[in-house]
């Protein structure tokens, strides 16, 4: 079995191709080992774009995330400019979001709240098996 190729891209850059794309937003040391873990099991190519701490440019944030298959948002790591921002990325149907903030009632934007990245393995590993 060969593994895939991964592409990883940070902001300014783009990538505009047909591959399964992935964009992590401001994720903590533990989505990234869990991010890591899936991707290590993956034999299709796999495009990862990432918004990590210290990126500021928001206009490639909110192209990104409307252009690519699965968003990922580690709402508890984002600043104050990403938040922001929140409610219109939480808004786009591929968006899952990861937070232990149970004041704010991000559930009215969006249903898509995970506690870690197992029902993304579960998903990637769903469109693996169609394929």
């Amino acid at each position: 079995m060969n593994l895939g190729k991964i592409t990883l891209i940070t902001p300014p850059d783009q990538l505009f191709n047909l591959t399964y794309s992935y964009l992590l937003v401001r994720p903590s040391t533990v989505v990234k080992e869990q991010f890591q873990t899936i991707l290590s099991k993956s034999i299709e190519d796999i495009n990862v774009f990432i918004f990590d701490e210290g990126e500021t440019d928001i206009a490639w944030l909110l192209g990104t995330a409307q252009r690519v298959d699965c968003v990922i948002i580690d709402i508890d790591n984002c600043d104050n400019l990403i938040r922001s921002f929140i409610s219109l990325i939480l808004a786009q149907p591929n968006t899952s979001y990861i937070t232990t903030d149970e004041t704010t009632p991000y559930n009215l934007i969006s249903k898509n709240r995970i506690y870690n990245l197992d029902q993304i393995a579960e998903r990637f590993k769903d469109e693996e098996d169609d394929e």
